[in-house]
């Protein structure tokens, strides 16, 4: 990916006018890097809000509508646009996208080169209605057909198991990095690569801090990689 803009090595986030109109604790973006383990190039980057230092972030998201949401990634795409040169960009939405119509209309209407969904806690989709299961998949197959990539986000060896009948169009999987970081040094996380491996073409392991975790992710047979190990990219709205 091609590094077509400033990058701060201090770590402020740049203000962005598109992002404060939706909320005041958004103060910018950030891009981690997504890297290839075995050769280490970036091939792509996970697009990320950075919040007031008030904020926590996991709670802050969890607030957020499906309508929210899609009106955040609309404005990070439009900050962007013009300051990267990238088509292979991994975005976080919520499984409430995917069940709500009118947040679904305007995710299939975004004006954009395909994307990686990541859908955040994926675990929720076990908890809507067999009815609401059948939408979600056909409509992730839709966005399959326009040219996105699936991603589930988050996942450890409890959360994969479910997923391993079901017949989603899955790209991706992304290894939670406090499972990681739990299973790193056994066997076990070598086990839940292969399971991922057997319903997604694609395995990426987060929380990679040195070149010890590198190996370890390598070794267990994951082929992406993301981390602090990897500085991200602040950039500023042309």
């Amino acid at each position: 990916m091609a590094k077509t803009g400033r990058q701060q090595e201090d770590g402020v986030a740049v203000q962005s006018p598109r992002l404060q109109h939706i909320s005041r604790d958004i103060t910018g973006i950030k891009l981690e890097p997504i890297v290839a383990l075995s050769t280490s190039h970036t091939v792509g980057a996970e697009v990320l809000s950075v919040l007031s230092p008030h904020q926590q972030s996991e709670r802050f998201f969890q607030r957020q509508s499906a309508v929210q949401s899609l009106m955040l990634l609309e404005a990070q795409l439009c900050t962007l646009k013009n300051a990267l040169n990238c088509n292979n960009l991994f975005i976080n939405l919520p499984i409430t996208v995917l069940t709500v119509g009118k947040a679904f209309h305007q995710l299939m209407q975004l004006k954009s080169s395909p994307l990686n969904i990541e859908i955040v806690e994926p675990a929720s989709f076990f908890s809507l209605s067999s009815g609401q299961r059948e939408s979600v998949t056909h409509r992730l197959q839709l966005l399959s057909r326009q040219g996105h990539r699936i991603w589930l986000d988050d996942v450890d060896e409890t959360v994969i198991q479910p997923f391993l009948s079901c017949r989603l169009p899955l790209c991706g999987i992304k290894i939670d990095k406090v499972a990681f970081w739990r299973l790193r040094a056994t066997p076990a996380l070598s086990r839940l690569v292969s399971l991922c491996s057997q319903i997604a073409g694609h395995v990426l392991i987060e929380g990679i801090e040195n070149d010890q975790d590198r190996a370890y992710a390598l070794q267990a047979g994951a082929g992406l990689g993301q981390g602090y190990h990897w500085p991200c990219w602040y950039w500023p709205e042309d």
